[in-house]
């Protein structure tokens, strides 16, 4: 017996929902268990890293994690994960440009509206050639009250940044992300998107990767955090840049 094709991971069905409407929620992109697994190892990382500015703010970012745990290597090349950007950018040599983690505790109460890297250094209006897409694996279930993450549908063709009056507000356009630990919200880079406050009584957790064509400068070294990583896959060593042109001295 044939299996029924898998709808929620139909790669070109996610790709065209990413083109039209710049994101798409995809469900269960790894086991719940897998996310228990992944959040128990970032909860060791943010009990060592915080700093008491971190504290203030309520929100703390763990950059490295790639070398500083094997589950959150293996998370960096989920093959639907990579499939999924690599059909988006036309381009099997995808790199990755960033893979971090990224909490926030009760209390945070901030925007942030913006696209993401290296939408920030091109110049406006953006060309509409497909540059980076970026990647929320849910650790924690998302909802309106922790801090789901908000983004303007279509915004990914609007061709600029956000206007800057958004710092402080919520427009009306906006919509919230929710979902259960395990999905992930794939997105366009140059989707207007946002933290949002959590008003809940506990953390709510989420790793970020940004997947974009091998000659756009990456965000993070991620060639030297490599050399950390103990026995690196083919396809890791790719997406952390070890197989991209890498500039000489001519003739030397």
């Amino acid at each position: 017996m044939v299996d029924a094709p898998d709808k929620q991971h139909d790669v070109s069905r996610i790709v065209a929902e990413i083109q039209a409407c710049g994101y798409c929620i995809v469900p269960s992109v790894i086991a719940p268990e897998k996310a228990d697994e992944a959040r128990a190892a970032l909860e060791r990382l943010l009990a060592e890293e915080i700093t008491d500015e971190m504290r203030a703010a309520k929100t703390q970012r763990v950059g490295g994690i790639a070398y500083k745990d094997p589950i959150f290597a293996e998370l960096l090349e989920l093959p639907l994960i990579v499939k999924i950007w690599q059909s988006f950018l036309d381009d099997d040599d995808i790199v990755c440009s960033t893979w971090s983690a990224n909490t926030s505790y009760p209390g945070y109460d901030d925007y942030h509206w913006h696209a993401d890297y290296p939408y920030w250094w091109i110049n406006q209006p953006w060309p509409l050639e497909k540059v980076c897409g970026q990647t929320i694996l849910m650790l924690d279930d998302f909802s309106e009250e922790n801090g789901g993450t908000g983004f303007v549908p279509n915004s990914h063709m609007k061709g600029h940044m956000p206007p800057a009056e958004w710092k402080t507000q919520w427009p009306a356009e906006a919509q919230i992300l929710t979902g259960l630990r395990g999905s992930a919200l794939v997105f366009h880079g140059a989707l207007w998107h946002s933290a949002r406050p959590n008003r809940s009584d506990k953390a709510r957790s989420a790793l970020l990767g940004m997947y974009t064509r091998p000659f756009f400068l990456q965000m993070e070294d991620m060639l030297a955090q490599l050399d950390k990583v103990e026995n690196p896959s083919d396809m890791l060593r790719q997406l952390m840049g070890a197989k991209r042109y890498q500039p000489s001295i001519v003739g030397a």
